[in-house]
């Protein structure tokens, strides 16, 4: 088999894993909102999931690169599924309650962290450098599929089946994957024979992909990208209420625009698939950034969902375009022994930035800008937004767009000044 088919392969059965860990969290979401009628415990959901590569990616990047890839892989893939599997039994018995859905998920983010560099560093073993980015490009629309996909199956099988048959269905795509990775041999890496692995070892070895970043003047662009991620994560959360408490808003427009939004994604990553080699993987980079940014000024612009629904549509494109990008550049420059602790420290900045967004766009909207509208405080400041009742959230959006496009010019300006 050849390496780039084997590569396809794999990137399927990984999607069929999302779509089933997709479905299970759809799932669950739509039964607790039910059971409690609130959001926090479906917030927590994504905080457990997270936390453990936030914490401790870059740990997590030294065992990558010392154990096979085709191993760490298969032991992600067990761990998840017997997650999978506990929440069945705990549904399908009666002993399931919040404390064992926040430890499974914590597990399972456990498990995710150590899946996801290993997953970057196979593409770069496996995918030569001309197709790398067709490569990336097909990974990136695994995401807006499982998207579009998980809820047309959440609504077919959730009645028939319930929690306990979903979680059933995760679990065997988790056990798919795994004789999957059976099967196959990924090419032999550069390997070192694991000794007891002590403290000042371990750092050591996390500051050794830190350092190939400072050398190498890769630093500025996770930095860059960093805060883009801050910027994006907390304020797309914003999409969903904007749309639904705008005025004249109607019962479809909310499902619309996130269709939207996953449609756009998808088109975004097929453009990186069919065009494959970009002359300059960065300047793209920064380009699409500049467009996600003047789209989120066209949003708060747009009225009606349609008009909504189209403005998200492009705002989304550049999104996974410029993911798959930068996994190139990366997959390109780092060495293959060095990749999993660069793409875990890579992944543990993202997620820091998410986090702290999700933990700050909430309140700057609920505590600061909407109370302001809504007293008439800085009139200069909302007097252009006809709806009040979300003037604050537009507010976001437009300040969002703004930062995005000045820090992406003046990462322009500093990249050509370093090249002159």
């Amino acid at each position: 088999m050849s390496g780039l088919r084997m590569l396809y392969l794999l990137m399927g059965v990984e999607g069929l894993s999302l779509l089933g860990t997709r479905m299970t969290s759809m799932s669950i979401g739509i039964w607790l909102y039910h059971s409690t009628h609130q959001t926090t415990p479906i917030l927590w959901i994504s905080l457990f999931n997270e936390l453990p590569a936030m914490l401790a990616g870059s740990l997590a990047g030294i065992w990558v690169d010392r154990l096979p890839k085709r191993v760490v892989l298969l032991l992600s893939d067990a761990g998840q599924a017997v997650g999978s599997l506990l929440l069945m039994c705990s549904f399908w018995m009666g002993f399931f309650s919040l404390p064992l859905l926040y430890v499974v998920v914590f597990s399972q983010g456990i498990c995710a962290m150590f899946q996801a560099p290993a997953s970057q560093t196979v593409t770069a073993m496996l995918a030569s450098e001309e197709k790398r980015d067709r490569v990336n490009g097909i990974k990136e629309m695994v995401f807006p599929l499982a998207g579009i996909i998980a809820p047309a199956c959440v609504s077919l099988l959730y009645h028939p089946l319930g929690i306990t048959g979903i979680a059933l269905v995760d679990a065997c795509t988790f056990v798919a994957s795994a004789v999957f990775l059976l099967s196959v041999r990924l090419p032999d890496e550069s390997r070192k024979e694991l000794n007891e692995v002590q403290a000042a070892g371990a750092l050591r070895d996390v500051f050794e992909g830190i350092v190939f970043l400072f050398r190498h003047r890769l630093i500025g662009l996770v930095v860059y990208t960093g805060v883009i991620t801050f910027l994006l994560n907390g304020t797309l959360d914003m999409v969903v209420p904007y749309v639904s408490g705008s005025s004249g808003n109607i019962g479809w427009g909310v499902s619309f625009v996130l269709a939207c939004m996953n449609a756009g994604a998808f088109a975004g990553a097929l453009i990186v698939a069919l065009i494959s080699g970009f002359r300059s993987r960065i300047t793209t980079l920064m380009t699409g950034y500049l467009l996600t940014g003047l789209m989120f000024i066209a949003f708060v612009s747009a009225t009606g969902p349609i008009w909504l629904g189209v403005t998200l549509f492009v705002l989304m494109i550049p999104l996974p375009a410029t993911n798959a990008l930068l996994n190139s550049h990366f997959q390109s420059i780092v060495p293959p022994a060095l990749q999993g602790r660069v793409f875990a420290f890579l992944y543990q900045i993202h997620l820091a930035s998410a986090v702290v967004s999700f933990a700050v766009m909430g309140p700057l909207v609920d505590r600061i800008l909407q109370p302001a509208a809504e007293e008439g405080a800085h009139s200069w400041l909302f007097r252009y937004f006809s709806d009040q009742r979300v003037a604050g959230i537009a507010v976001l959006l437009i300040a969002a767009g703004i930062v995005i496009i000045a820090v992406t010019i003046t990462g322009m300006l500093l990249r050509r000044r370093m090249k002159s």
